[in-house]
């Protein structure tokens, strides 16, 4: 009997089918299903399709509709943008992302055509280090775009992430894909398994070195105490940080008039977290307009400057403005030439004074969300559709300062050798202040490795997320974007606070460890007030990563460029002999 019809067309669209089902194990290994034991298998059909490609064009297209469909399931909060922007720009940008990312699977997938899957060890290595080096190409290709690097499925894997302090996130992606590649070459050979199963020798090696190496780390890890939010000893120094996230909608910020409503909603928790006593607040990226600050708007400023003599707190304030950095908030009437200076997202380090101690401003901005690349040479309607003002570039990476002055317990207003009521004598002894420098990203910087570093490598000793997500509620970007804080926390083994509008507001330790709770874009709990570990004396030696940034993926890239040019010497030589 002959084949049915079902059975032929399985058999005549088996590689199809293949790689449709490594998009939908990739996808279901990242947030929001988050099963990511899956990633380490996702990519064996995809490879078992790439055998049965007639050549280099057919496993192009096979790749590009694996990384199609991937891409097309995790990144939909783009075309569902439309609330804030025209719905045709939306769509298109979303399909044009799309396809942009599904290329990267595609060139991969015609470059592995070169590779003979019956070559042992060489495929699976060659697989790895093809992959590692387009992920690292695509993460500051045309600005970068490192969403959905293979690497962050892991988020929740606490052991596996661990050598993210030697590779980064580049070397579990690294990982995956060569376990993935080694099960596929041993299938693909099944029947001469004994021959092919050294293809699965390094694999099986690195992934229980992964697995080890995080096993040995966490070992040095102080249990979670997660009823006091305590992530270190308590010999450790920490900083009280309270965060307020707020959760604003992104229309409601938009509406100028509702700015009075939301500077107010700041204030009121504000005053709710100072009872805990914090050392600092944090307001998250864009919290409040810069007329607040200036003194523009007088009623406004009014309120936020008895605020901050009422708490006698320094804090961390989200905003836009024009110009370089006041010495000071209240500076509008001095200082209105600012008008035609170009306006920065920033974070202000502010002292109970009002005195403003340092600013970081954004350096990597999101492409048409808020600057325009290469704008002189788009075509005039684009622009048109531009719905912002377009805020420059920050020059320079600036650590932010905090000076805590300790309390201090005033003995002479004893009674009868008791204190009366000993809040009433606590008072701040400016003798004894420390001075804490924490370094600052903001949004979309978090998602690159290699600059979330350079605060650490200046000397910071706590790193801070400041992040506006309410662009993306109801999707699963927030929770995206939050997978990758674990990651910036372990390469550089400094602890992570989150402040993020209509995001995931968190601490993160330097093991990767999400200390609880913490707040949901639709969580009642309104204010986050935790101890944060700071980077003491005898931790300040860098990790590997934090010293060498992207040296593994490069070095995948120069193996990369060595292989195939040597193999293009190779043929030239053979046809001129």
């Amino acid at each position: 009997m002959g084949d049915t019809p079902t059975e032929n067309f399985f058999k005549r669209h088996q590689h199809w089918l293949l790689a449709i089902l490594s998009a939908l194990l990739l996808f279901l290994s990242f947030p929001n299903v988050n099963l990511y034991p899956f990633a380490w298998i996702a990519m064996v059909p995809f490879f078992i399709a790439l055998t049965q490609a007639t050549g280099w064009k057919s496993a192009f297209w096979i790749g590009y509709l694996t990384g199609f469909l991937f891409f097309a399931g995790l990144l939909p909060a783009i075309a569902l943008l439309y609330p804030y922007a025209n719905i045709f720009i939306t769509i298109v940008a979303y399909l044009l992302l799309v396809g942009y990312t599904g290329l990267y699977f595609a060139v991969f997938a015609a470059l592995m055509k070169f590779v003979p899957v019956r070559s042992g060890v060489l495929f699976p290595l060659a697989s790895a280090c093809i992959w590692t080096a387009l992920e690292w190409i695509r993460s500051w290709m045309i600005t970068g775009f490192p969403w959905g690097s293979i690497g962050y499925s892991q988020w929740n894997n606490l052991p596996g992430i661990q050598v993210a302090s030697l590779f980064s996130v580049h070397g579990i992606s690294f990982v995956i894909v060569l376990f993935n590649a080694g099960i596929a070459t041993v299938f693909c050979n099944r029947n001469q398994w004994r021959q092919e199963i050294r293809a699965l020798v390094l694999p099986v090696i690195l992934t229980i070195f992964c697995f080890g190496y995080g096993a040995f780390q966490l070992q040095d890890a102080e249990p979670l105490d997660r009823e006091s939010n305590a992530t270190a000893p308590a010999d450790t120094e920490t900083l009280n940080v309270a965060l307020v996230p707020g959760n604003v909608s992104q229309l409601q910020k938009w509406d100028v008039n509702q700015s009075p409503a939301i500077l107010q909603r700041y204030i009121n928790l504000t005053y709710k977290a100072s009872r805990e006593a914090p050392d600092l607040v944090v307001w998250p990226e864009t919290s409040i307009r810069s007329r607040v600050l200036t003194g523009e708007w007088p009623r406004s400023y009014g309120r936020f400057s008895r605020m901050l003599r009422d708490t006698s707190l320094p804090i961390f304030v989200g905003t836009a403005n024009r110009g370089k950095k006041d010495e000071a908030i209240g500076k509008f009437s001095k200082d209105i030439d600012k008008r035609d200076e170009p306006i920065y997202n920033r974070v202000l380090s502010i002292a109970p004074d009002g005195k403003i101690h340092a600013d970081y401003a954004k350096m990597h901005l999101v492409p048409f969300g808020e600057y325009v690349p290469l704008e002189n040479l788009l075509p005039d309607f684009i622009p048109d559709f531009i719905q912002f003002e377009p805020f420059a570039h920050g020059k320079t990476v600036n650590l932010l300062p905090v000076f805590i002055v300790k309390d201090k317990t005033d003995t002479s207003k004893r009674t009868d050798g008791l204190f009366r009521d000993p809040k009433l004598f606590v008072v701040k002894d400016k003798m004894d202040t420390r001075k804490v420098e924490i370094g600052a990203s903001i949004c979309f910087e978090s998602v690159f490795p290699d600059e979330f570093r350079r605060p650490v490598q200046k000397g910071a000793r706590v790193m801070g997320i400041f992040t506006n997500d309410a662009w993306f509620k109801g999707t699963a970007f927030p929770e995206l974007h939050l997978s990758m804080a674990p990651f910036r926390a372990v390469e550089n083994r400094i602890a992570v606070f989150r402040c993020a509008n209509g995001g995931f507001t968190c601490i993160v330790d330097k093991f990767g460890r999400i200390t609880m709770p913490m707040i949901t874009p639709n969580a009642t709990q309104e204010v986050l007030v935790a101890p944060v570990p700071l980077l003491s004396s005898t931790e300040r030696e860098q990790t590997l990563y934090t010293r060498y940034g992207d040296w593994f993926p490069i070095l995948c890239a120069l193996v990369c460029v060595g292989g195939f040019g040597t193999q293009l010497v190779r043929r030239r030589w053979r046809k001129r002999s």
